[in-house]
């Protein structure tokens, strides 16, 4: 099972949250989880609506927009190379992502940031 195992468990339970909003406050709570199992300790991670946005490090920043509970957008932050600004590509151009293929690319990304971290 990969870091956000019990997101995808709670996910597809009987008792899986439903709300946009409620799926992200779980995924926040999930990936908090993950980042201290990663040993992500500069990571910020923040849960408003049914967004989430990750810092995973100063150089990792992803955004999670929950659709639905089986519909999900990812989207990663452009770091300029001073740091001082971050710019979100907030065009989504494909079909949403499915809970397992979101999951599965969340998960790449974390394993992405531990290994620079």
């Amino acid at each position: 099972m990969g870091v956000l195992g019990a997101f995808r468990e709670t996910m597809t339970g009987r008792s899986a949250p439903q709300a946009p909003e409620d799926v992200a406050k779980l995924l926040d709570g999930c990936v908090i989880e993950a980042c201290a199992e990663l040993g992500l300790r500069e990571a910020d991670i923040y849960c408003g609506g049914q967004i989430v946005t990750m810092f995973l490090t100063p150089d990792h920043a992803w955004e999670a927009v929950i659709v639905g509970p089986d519909a999900y957008q990812l989207y990663p932050g452009f770091i300029s190379s001073d740091g001082g600004s971050i710019s979100w590509p907030n065009v989504w151009v494909a079909d949403n992502y499915s809970l397992a293929k979101f999951v599965d690319a969340l998960e790449d990304a974390f394993k992405e940031a531990a290994a620079a971290a």
